[in-house]
């Protein structure tokens, strides 16, 4: 099933967290990261319960538990959805990791749609 947010502004600290667990991601996830995140904003918080979680559980005291989930995004690109257990962003907001800048690579404006689906 297809699933789509649309693009928002981010909180500006999306690159020095993945930059933090940059290597939990690659070495978990199976892929290499951009170092940065693309917030969307959705209209219904999404339901993960049907869908495989992987769990980050840093060694390091000062980073946080993080739960991923693989998609696909515009059919193309490697990615996850990235749920930190301690985060500003209500349910209606989710940040997402990608092989690629996305915002560059698919010439993504705030406000646009972009459509995902989980593997």
């Amino acid at each position: 099933m297809i699933i789509s947010g649309a693009v928002m502004p981010g909180l500006g600290e999306g690159s020095r967290y993945v930059n933090r667990y940059l290597d939990y991601f690659e070495t978990t996830l199976g892929f290499t990261c951009f170092p940065g995140t693309l917030n969307l904003n959705v209209k219904h918080p999404l339901d993960f319960s049907s869908h495989e979680k992987i769990q980050i559980v840093p060694k390091e005291s000062d980073l946080v538990t993080v739960d991923c989930y693989l998609i696909s995004i515009a059919g193309e690109y490697d990615g996850a959805i990235v749920v930190p257990h301690k985060t500003r962003h209500g349910p209606d907001v989710i940040e997402i990791i990608a092989s690629v800048n996305l915002r560059e690579t698919l010439n993504l404006k705030d406000g646009d749609t972009l459509p995902f689906e989980f593997e």
